[in-house]
């Protein structure tokens, strides 16, 4: 009877968990709205626009369908089974697209480093690699005739539980060091532009850390997704926090349409470029004061750009 109780429970608070971070999603997805109709549908279409956009409507099929198998209900085995495949593939798509998003970012404010974006693409894979497996390897069926009816009308089955569980402590593990690593890059480039900025006399470019620190955030969160229970209870969150992060640097930069360097069709206004010539022309000759005034509104606007 405990362990019943103890399912029940475990259950219980999954559900919740996965309402809460519905809940988050949805209300950030409308507050950023109109933003992103301003910013994407009404400019031009770029590849890191698109690919923003199958993210950002990837993520939302995937809570739409996890409602019909999360909330309670009636449904057959094989009606389980379909959804749950299609919730676990769309969440895996939109998983994989935002850590390309994230990759993109750094590949420009590193003047598109090919080393960098290949260690990305390297951790990338892996992790998509890992989520199929881990998809594979369970099946969703009907919570009919169990305890766990009023909770929700499927639940996961998981056909080999070796394999299952082997993944399931390995994907905390390669989140953990996907996220310390795109956000020591650019932690590094952020503290470097505002050593540059400080020689120039500029303001500091504390708000662009600010901007990042959710990120870091969720790198401390990762470390608790050691335990498989916490992982599973979790997952809901951790899942929907990079997301909306992404979301929402997409739409700042997308919002400025300032040109340079690193503004072509994949990277469009992503973050780059970081490093301008602007920087070495103002040490090397003093310029007319219009001139000046030029480079100093070219500065910020590119601080604000990343």
């Amino acid at each position: 009877m405990d362990v019943v109780i103890t399912e029940d429970t475990f259950w219980m608070i999954e559900n919740y968990a996965f309402i809460s971070a519905t809940t988050l999603w949805i209300a950030d997805f409308i507050e950023t709205l109109p933003t992103e109709i301003n910013a994407i549908w009404q400019k031009k279409l770029t590849g890191a626009s698109v690919l923003f956009l199958i993210n950002r409507y990837l993520f939302l099929l995937s809570i739409i369908f996890g409602m019909v198998t999360g909330l309670p209900g009636n449904r057959k085995n094989e009606e389980c089974d379909v959804i749950t495949n299609i919730v676990g593939f769309l969440e895996i798509l939109a998983i994989a697209t935002t850590n390309v998003l994230f990759a993109l970012r750094v590949y420009a404010i590193y003047n598109k480093n090919r080393i960098i974006l290949g260690t990305c693409f390297v951790l990338i894979i892996s992790r998509l690699v890992i989520d199929i497996l881990q998809q594979i390897t369970s099946q969703g069926t009907s919570s009919a005739g169990t305890q766990f009816q009023s909770f929700s009308a499927c639940l996961t089955d998981i056909t080999d539980t070796n394999v299952y569980f082997q993944v399931q402590f390995v994907i905390p593990f390669i989140t953990l060091v996907y996220d310390i690593y795109i956000f020591g890059l650019t932690m590094r480039k952020t503290i470097d532009l505002g050593f540059k900025m400080k020689r120039q006399g500029q303001s500091s470019v504390a708000h662009v850390i600010v901007q990042d620190v959710v990120l870091l955030s969720a790198v401390i969160a990762a470390i608790l997704d050691g335990a498989v229970l916490i992982s599973e209870i979790s997952s809901p969150i951790f899942n929907v926090l990079p997301n909306m992060l992404i979301s929402r640097l997409m739409l700042n930069l997308r919002t400025f349409t300032t040109p340079g360097t690193g503004d072509t069709l994949t990277t469009r206004n992503i973050g780059a470029p970081l490093d301008g010539g602007s920087f070495n022309e103002e040490e090397e000759e003093e310029e007319e004061e219009e001139e000046e005034e030029l480079n100093e509104v070219e500065i910020e606007m590119e601080t604000i750009r990343e």
